[in-house]
């Protein structure tokens, strides 16, 4: 979908910050337990993470932290499938006001199976390969990214859409994003596809002879031949 969340390429923002902390505050530390936690259950997908940030309003998530994000989205999604309801968070909500200390409402809870299957999710290298398709396209090949405007969620950037880039390289099939943040089990060939910044950026372009590598999925292309 286009949002505000899709910021590469907007201007007045200024620089991303960038520190060394991987935490700013202890309910960060919550949040990202509770994320890690409820993946291994199977409750939602990463690309569901994505879509409930997406979905924030404008104004909201451009006043909302990194983990603020994470929380909104964790929220939405619990509602969505049905494990909380809005009024059960806002009574939590008010609760952690009327404490002193609103760490005091995190219950503790013995669970050593969840404990291991937490645990090895994060010993687990992540892999979201797939047994590999005929790719459409080879190394070398010209493309172009299609100005495609989904309503849901999609992993293609707007600053590429429209532009001709070269295939980099192949790195077989992958889960594809826009299906599966709606539940669908879908996947597709993925590839690298390098970019002149001038393509990307046109005469503003700091170095015209800069590449600029972006992951896409076959969907998202098209050849350049190819008017559609």
């Amino acid at each position: 979908m286009n949002g505000i969340h899709d910021m590469g390429g907007i201007h007045g923002f200024g620089a991303v910050p960038v520190d060394d902390a991987q935490f700013h505050a202890d309910w960060e530390r919550v949040v990202f337990a509770l994320v890690r936690t409820i993946r291994p259950q199977g409750i939602y997908n990463i690309d569901e993470s994505r879509h409930g940030i997406e979905r924030m309003a404008p104004a909201d998530y451009l006043a909302a932290t990194y983990f603020e994000r994470w929380l909104a989205s964790l929220e939405r999604n619990l509602v969505k499938k049905g494990h909380l309801t809005e009024d059960e968070i806002e009574a939590a909500h008010q609760r952690a006001r009327d404490l002193e200390n609103p760490a005091d409402l995190v219950p503790e809870r013995l669970d050593p199976d969840l404990a291991e299957r937490v645990r090895e999710a994060f010993r687990r290298p992540a892999s979201f390969d797939r047994p590999d398709d005929e790719p459409q396209f080879a190394e070398g090949d010209a493309v172009r990214v299609r100005n495609n405007h989904p309503e849901g969620h999609t992993r293609c950037p707007r600053y590429v859409r429209r532009t001709t880039g070269k295939i980099r390289s192949l790195h077989g099939n992958h889960v594809f994003p826009d299906a599966s943040a709606h539940g669908e089990e879908r996947d597709e060939p993925l590839y690298t596809v390098a970019f002149d910044a001038d393509e990307v950026w046109g005469p503003d372009a700091e170095d015209p002879d800069d590449t600029i590598h972006v992951d896409l999925w076959e969907p998202y292309l098209r050849p350049t031949e190819d008017e559609r």
